[in-house]
């Protein structure tokens, strides 16, 4: 029998086009009030908690650090955009703020991901050591920054502090602008003293051994040390060690990275000093976590 266009049946995507979205509606308000419900946990439970990341991303740093009262600093960025899938993991999906991010001097594997963290996050303060490197991954850095309305940009000297709550941060390197101005660009990486309570640690960026000598007179004695230059020779010296006396040492490298990073001279030194060690190549993610006694540090991979 002939049958007219009107007889033809509908697509079945027509003919239940008011359930499904109906279902598309519920399930974009479950996923909203789940990213909600995951965010507003990871709130409760950080309260009275520092938390510290150390991110996996390959050969760099990226540290970001979460205040027991909602603080967010992310100190470096490691050498591409990875830190945004760790920071996305960490923070999850609604919260797009940090207070500071402080990029510790302009080698690439150190401000690669930021220009992308600065443009996708609401930054309040956004500080380097001042130091130029005609590259275009600064370029990229610089251009971000610039862009960032409202935000304070600050060249960090040692004396510079900073305070979120309970929790300290005072910069320890580079003393002035002849630091900066030195060839290697390693020496006058921003090195901080992160105090909470009885915790105390340090994030060194690639701060060589000559630097140690000088900065080391005012760093008290610490819990953890993220070792200078990823565990490079050129760093976390014997007589440094000797001096800061860290119980954990966390070494940012990527996994059978070319510059044979952590060098083994290093990891002599840490192991003839009882020092544990614990490596982003090797462990993943790493996490300090502290309520202002002892802190804790273990791995704890993310899922990307």
């Amino acid at each position: 029998m002939f049958r007219t266009s009107r007889d033809t049946p509908r697509p079945w995507w027509k003919r239940h086009r008011r359930r499904l979205e109906h279902l598309i509606v519920t399930a974009i308000l479950l996923a909203v009030a789940s990213a909600l419900y995951a965010s507003e946990s990871r709130r409760i439970e950080n309260q009275g908690q520092l938390r510290v990341w150390f991110f996996d991303v390959g050969q760099g740093d990226a540290t970001l650090i979460e205040t027991p009262d909602g603080h967010q600093i992310l100190v470096d960025g490691g050498p591409d955009d990875t830190v945004l899938t760790k920071l996305g993991e960490v923070l999850g999906p609604l919260d797009r703020s940090l207070d500071l991010v402080l990029a510790t001097h302009p080698d690439a594997d150190h401000i690669g991901g930021l220009a992308s963290v600065i443009r996708d996050y609401d930054v309040a303060d956004i500080d380097t050591n001042g130091d130029q490197k005609f590259t275009s991954t600064m370029r990229n850095f610089e251009s971000a920054s610039d862009e960032e309305a409202g935000a304070n940009h600050v060249i960090v000297r040692a004396g510079d502090a900073w305070q979120f709550g309970d929790v300290s941060i005072r910069a320890v390197w580079p003393r002035d602008d002849k630091d900066v101005a030195a060839e290697d660009a390693n020496y006058s990486a921003v090195v901080l003293l992160v105090t909470y309570g009885d915790t105390n640690f340090l994030l060194t960026g690639d701060a060589t051994t000559d630097a140690e000598a000088i900065y080391d007179a005012d760093v008290p004695d610490i819990d953890v040390l993220k070792a200078g230059h990823h565990g490079s020779a050129g760093s976390s010296s014997y007589a440094f060690l000797t001096t800061v006396t860290p119980e954990v040492a966390i070494v940012s490298c990527g996994l059978n990275n070319r510059y044979g990073h952590p060098h083994p001279a290093v990891l002599a030194r840490l192991a003839d000093l009882g020092i544990d060690v614990f490596r982003t190549d090797l462990d993943g993610d790493i996490l300090l976590t502290s309520d202002g006694g002892e802190p804790i540090v273990t791995p704890a991979p993310l899922p990307f």
